[in-house]
């Protein structure tokens, strides 16, 4: 079964690439040298993941760490552990090899109410940098925290990467984008494969 994905393609001129966007529960890899991922995070937790040997690197954006036991082989990349694994053995089906990788992390920002909702970026925080530790990955750069949302901008052939921290407003659409995405866990079964290894 294939995973329908809702990111988009766009030239953006101030760039002089085309913008790949990734949506919460996604990730996007590649190595063109005029593609940039980019995406907007509040508590969510994206992952710059590269081999700078070849280039080749791509960004996931989750939004809970991890699975919590479920025995549903699909849980897909909402969640930080699938999130990871899926954007590490994609890599390395591209080329990448794992003692080259390395990482930059942002997000996790305290954006959302509510007590539970207050700690969800923290434990994003918490669980990324717990499994870049373990599986020996450095993290060459990272912005997290705070209660400002981020846009994040990746060029996986340089690993350069841009953000900007958004103004919080009455209508943040990062915000509406998460609530709802939160909701839509709640409501809907879970569905696409994941190769864990």
């Amino acid at each position: 079964m294939s995973v329908s994905r809702s990111s988009r393609r766009y030239f953006d001129p101030r760039f002089e690439a085309t913008i790949i966007t990734v949506a919460p529960g996604e990730h996007e890899i590649t190595a063109a040298k005029d593609e940039i991922v980019a995406t907007v995070l509040g508590s969510c937790v994206s992952v710059c993941l590269r081999d700078p040997q070849i280039g080749v690197g791509g960004l996931n954006h989750f939004l809970l760490p991890k699975n919590n036991g479920s025995t549903d082989p699909s849980a897909g990349e909402r969640y930080g552990d699938t999130a990871m694994e899926v954007l590490i053995n994609d890599l390395l089906k591209r080329g990448a090899r794992r003692q080259n990788f390395e990482a930059k992390v942002f997000g996790g920002a305290r954006v959302l109410s509510g007590a539970t909702m207050l700690a969800i970026g923290d434990n994003n925080i918490a669980f990324v940098n717990e499994f870049l530790k373990v599986e020996g990955i450095p993290v060459v750069s990272r912005d997290v925290g705070g209660t400002r949302s981020r846009r994040i901008h990746y060029q996986p052939s340089t690993g350069r990467a841009w953000v900007q921290h958004v103004q919080p407003t009455a209508r943040d659409s990062g915000h509406e984008q998460e609530i709802a995405y939160l909701n839509r866990l709640k409501s809907q079964p879970v569905a696409g494969e994941v190769e864990v290894w």
